[in-house]
């Protein structure tokens, strides 16, 4: 089997239920059961991430040199007065 230089193959033993959980699920959705193991490791990841590290929890204001008046938010959402 080749790998690309930028890849790592991952292996592991599972149980014959978690296999078969694996294997209905990549079916389901129409997947190969490597697509969606592959798919259940970046989901686990990402939520192993503390969102003070998430990066996008982390950006920076950014000015356009536009003045706001966030007081009309609610009448342009609204219409109106909102209570």
């Amino acid at each position: 089997m080749k790998v690309k230089p930028d890849r790592k193959v991952v292996q592991t033993e599972v149980t014959r239920q978690e296999y078969e959980l694996l294997q209905k699920a990549s079916h389901k959705r129409g997947v190969s059961i490597k697509e969606g193991a592959r798919e259940a490791i970046k989901e686990w990841t990402r939520q192993q991430i503390p969102l003070a590290e998430d990066s996008f929890f982390n950006l920076k204001p950014v000015d356009f040199g536009i003045k706001t008046d966030s007081s009309k938010i609610e009448k342009l959402l609204y219409g109106g007065k909102h209570k």
